[in-house]
C-alpha cells in the first residue's frame, strides 16, 4: 500500500487528532521528507488536511470524502480482503457491479460520491447527488433460487437501518419491501437484481444496490414531498463499513433477522393499497412471512405476495 493511503487510513480512523511528522515517518518506517510528499498528496486529492502549528497534521473534522482507504479502515479483520471500488461518479454502482460479475465469482463492493444514472425499482430514477449522499452495491453468488431475492433485500434493509441507527443515532422504519423512512419521508431505497443461471434456474449473482439521502436538502420535482434525508452529517466511509460489515453478518450467518425486520416494518396494521405488477388490491397490511412476504387481508381473502410495491399506506 502506498504511504499516503497508509496515513490516510491512520488519518480516518482518528479524524481530528495531531499527528508529527517525526511520529508518522517512525510508525511506518520513511523519512520525514516522504511524510511531506504523501500529505501534499493526499491535499491534491482533495482531502483537507490542516497543519496545526509546529504539532503537525490532522485531517478536518468535516473532511467527509470517500475512499477505500477510508472505508477498510472500518471495516473488521475478517473482510478486509473484500474488493473495494470507489468512485468520484459512475452512472451506477448496480451496473458497475454487474459489469463485473461478467468476469468474477468473488464478492466485491462498489461505493460512489455521486450517480448519474441511478436507478430504483420499476426502472425509476434515484436522485444521486454528489457529497451529500451514499451509494453502495455489495455483489454475491448465491447459487439458489430466485425466490430467495426477497430475503437479500430484507437483509440489505435490516443491516442498513442498524448501520444508520449506530451512525447517526436515528431510527430507521421499512416499508415493505425495500424502502427506510424517517418522518413518513423516504431517506433510502434498496434494489436488488439477480443474474441467474438459464439452465439450472438458479440465481449465480445477487447484486444489492443500497442509495441512502445523508445530508440531502434538494429534491427535485415531486421528491420534495416524499424523500428527506438522514439529516446528520456522519462519516461516509465509517457508514460504509457498516453497512458491509452488517450485511455480510447477516447473509452468511445463522441469524433470523426476519424478526428484526418485522419490528422496524411500519406498514403492519395499517391499510395499504398493493399492485402485484397487474391487478391493485386494498387491504390491511397483516404481517410478514418467513421469508419476508407481505401477507394481505382484503374484503374476501388473504393472500402472500413475495414482489410487488405498496402505492399507499
Amino acid at each position: 500500500m502506498a504511504l499516503k493511503n497508509d496515513i490516510l487510513a491512520l488519518f480516518e480512523l482518528n479524524k481530528g487528532e495531531v499527528f508529527s511528522g517525526t511520529e508518522l515517518a517512525e510508525k511506518f518506517g520513511v523519512s520525514r521528507n516522504a511524510v511531506w510528499k504523501a500529505i501534499n498528496s493526499l491535499k491534491d486529492s482533495g482531502y483537507s488536511i490542516e497543519a496545526v502549528g509546529k504539532k503537525g497534521y490532522k485531517l478536518s473534522a468535516d473532511c467527509n470524502l470517500l475512499s477505500v482507504e477510508g472505508i477498510k479502515a472500518f471495516l473488521p479483520s475478517e473482510l478486509n480482503g473484500i474488493k473495494l471500488f470507489v468512485y468520484k461518479q459512475t452512472a451506477s454502482t448496480n451496473d458497475e457491479a454487474k459489469s463485473f460479475c461478467v468476469n468474477s465469482n468473488s464478492r466485491a463492493v462498489f461505493v460512489a460520491e455521486q450517480q448519474t444514472e441511478g436507478r430504483g425499482r420499476f426502472g425509476r430514477s434515484f436522485y444521486s447527488p454528489p457529497e451529500t449522499g451514499l451509494y453502495l452495491s455489495a455483489v454475491f453468488h448465491p447459487n439458489k433460487p430466485i425466490e430467495s431475492s426477497a430475503l437479500y433485500t430484507a437483509a440489505a434493509a435490516v443491516a442498513t437501518a442498524r448501520a444508520i441507527e449506530n451512525q447517526a443515532g436515528v431510527l430507521p422504519k421499512i416499508k415493505w419491501v425495500n424502502d427506510l423512512y424517517l418522518d413518513n419521508k423516504k431517506i433510502c431505497g434498496i434494489l436488488t437484481e439477480a443474474i441467474t443461471d438459464f439452465e439450472t434456474g438458479q440465481v449465480r449473482s445477487m447484486i444489492i444496490g443500497i442509495g441512502i439521502n445523508i445530508t440531502t436538502d434538494f429534491f427535485p420535482g415531486e421528491l420534495d414531498k416524499k424523500a428527506a434525508s438522514i439529516g446528520v452529517d456522519v462519516p461516509r466511509c465509517a457508514l460504509s463499513a457498516s453497512i458491509i460489515s452488517e450485511l455480510y453478518s447477516l447473509i452468511d450467518g445463522d441469524e433470523n433477522f426476519i424478526d428484526e425486520y418485522r419490528k422496524r416494518c411500519f406498514i403492519i396494521g395499517r391499510e395499504i393499497e398493493f399492485f402485484d405488477g397487474k391487478i391493485s388490491f386494498n387491504g390491511v397490511a397483516k404481517g410478514i412471512g418467513e421469508n419476508c412476504e407481505l401477507i394481505l387481508k382484503t374484503d374476501s381473502q388473504t393472500k402472500s405476495f413475495s414482489h410487488g410495491e405498496i402505492t399507499k399506506f
